[in-house]
């Protein structure tokens, strides 16, 4: 399975957009997506909702948000603490923020460690340009998340 390049972002329902369309804040920033991408449900102001993204485009949205809260702070925390490749945790506490849902994804799907160690290599090198920190490094970052036993999303299949 490919899980590169999707993302999960806390979302939030602003209100109504053109005809067809709805305003949500997706993480930061402010826009618009069509009606039926919403479950109607979740079609009111303050809303609150996990969109799955890949690109530019939702894919799906997962009202589980809370769980996912719990999720994103867990894997952060873990990214922030035990691996900080750029060494920006203590300034910006999300910086790694866009990197949780891949990891969270080849976790729950099965990766193996090797496998989570090395997207963690990926995105060191590819991503960010750096040499990539030690394998050692790496096995310890990975031993971390695993640790945190991490619950599935209803649509986490």
């Amino acid at each position: 399975m490919d899980y590169m390049g999707v993302q999960r972002l806390e979302g939030k329902v602003i209100g109504p957009g053109a005809p067809g369309t709805i305003r949500v804040r997706l993480g930061p920033r402010e826009t618009v997506v069509p009606l039926d991408v919403i479950p109607p449900e979740l079609r009111v102001p303050n809303s609150q909702f996990v969109a799955v993204m890949r690109g530019g485009s939702m894919l799906r949205v997962e009202p589980e948000s809370v769980k996912w809260k719990q999720i994103m702070e867990r894997i952060r925390t873990v990214l922030n603490s035990a691996w900080d490749p750029i060494g920006v945790s203590g300034e910006v506490s999300d910086e790694y923020d866009g990197y949780v849902g891949g990891i969270y994804s080849i976790i729950i799907h099965g990766a193996a460690d090797d496998d989570i160690a090395e997207r963690l290599l990926r995105i060191e090198v590819d991503a960010m340009g750096l040499e990539g920190s030690s394998p050692g490094h790496r096995a310890e970052v990975v031993r971390r998340l695993r640790a945190l036993a991490l619950p599935r999303l209803s649509r986490s299949k």
